[in-house]
């Protein structure tokens, strides 16, 4: 079975095009994430469907549209090549999962969700489809109760881990922790694309949810992301930690409509440039993309490896 076949059968709901690009911006931007200490807006402007094209080759967008054209529900399917345990297999993501308040249109789409998920072998373009699953603030109290058990047609969700989200806004004026054992912190070279990206996958490949090729995919994929923004620590000649900076502006803004007052007051702080942003107005942020450990890292040497990292970032871009 075709994929717009199976959609076919739930009226009111159909696969998005590049055309309905503009109707879902619009959609998105009234549809704002509420957790309890912030209201966070993610503008997508000005292509949807390009942050997507960043997560994965492999990508759907579902509508609940009316008559009018009027969107009412989005919902997306990306597909990545991933390992589960040491054996390669193709791990699906729901994403973007935005509805309005009609009750009618609710309960249509967790049908529909509760479908395709049980469906999902069937359909060629899922069937080869390991496993799914979604990710959602701890604090985002709303979504968590949309994916509560013994709900009509909805697919069941197990929990996997906590998730939370942590934001670096400065470096305390605090002695530096020098590392001991032989460790080395940098910035990553041309020459070390390789050794980064065996480092990485192999790293992946024993993780449940782990990415597979997905090294090489971003560097021609990101906008903007370049071998050399990678730092790395190095024990002895083995790479044994690597992240990289890199802000998704091309394709997401995030917005957040209120600033915690614990925040605010760090920006007032004598003789520290600590720029927190006003309420409403777009952050200028770098997510620390491909963070990894090797496994033979202590937890105790995490940490410490970690802050001399961040020593290395903030080093680097002073403006962070």
């Amino acid at each position: 079975m075709r994929l717009d076949d199976f959609v076919a059968r739930y009226p009111g709901i159909r696969l998005a095009e590049p055309g309905d690009n503009a109707r879902i911006l619009d959609f998105f931007d009234r549809s704002p994430m509420e957790t309890r200490a912030t209201d966070v807006q993610y503008r997508r402007s000005p292509d949807f469907f390009k942050l997507l094209r960043f997560q994965a080759e492999r990508a759907h967008v579902f509508l609940a549209i009316d008559a009018s054209e009027e969107v009412h529900a989005v919902g997306t399917a990306t597909l990545r090549p991933g390992w589960a345990h040491g054996k390669p297999i193709t791990i699906g993501y729901l994403g973007d999962l935005r509805i309005g308040f009609d009750r009618k249109v609710i309960a249509h789409w967790r049908t529909f969700y509760g479908g395709l998920m049980a469906g999902a072998r069937e359909i060629e373009e899922l069937a080869d489809c390991g496993c799914w699953f979604t990710a959602i603030l701890d604090d985002n109290a709303l979504a968590r109760r949309s994916l509560a058990r013994g709900r009509t047609g909805a697919p069941v969700y197990v929990p996997l881990a906590p998730f939370t989200m942590r934001n670096v806004v400065a470096r305390l004026p605090l002695g530096r922790r020098t590392l001991r054992g032989g460790w080395n912190v940098r910035t990553a070279r041309p020459g070390d694309a390789n050794r980064i990206d065996a480092f990485f996958e192999g790293e992946n490949a024993r993780l449940s949810l782990g990415f597979r090729g997905e090294f090489s995919r971003r560097l021609r994929q990101w906008d903007g992301l370049a071998i050399t923004d990678f730092v790395i620590a190095e024990s002895g000649d083995a790479i044994m930690a690597c992240m990289a900076p890199w802000s998704p502006s091309a394709a997401k803004h995030t917005i957040v409509r209120h600033i915690p007052r614990t925040l605010r007051m760090l920006g007032v702080i004598p003789g520290r440039r600590i720029r927190i942003p006003s309420a409403g107005e777009p952050l200028r942020m770098a997510y620390l993309t491909h963070l990894t450990f090797g496994s033979g890292v202590t937890a105790a040497a995490r940490g410490d490896v970690f802050r001399s990292m961040l020593d290395h970032v903030f080093d680097r871009w002073p403006e962070a």
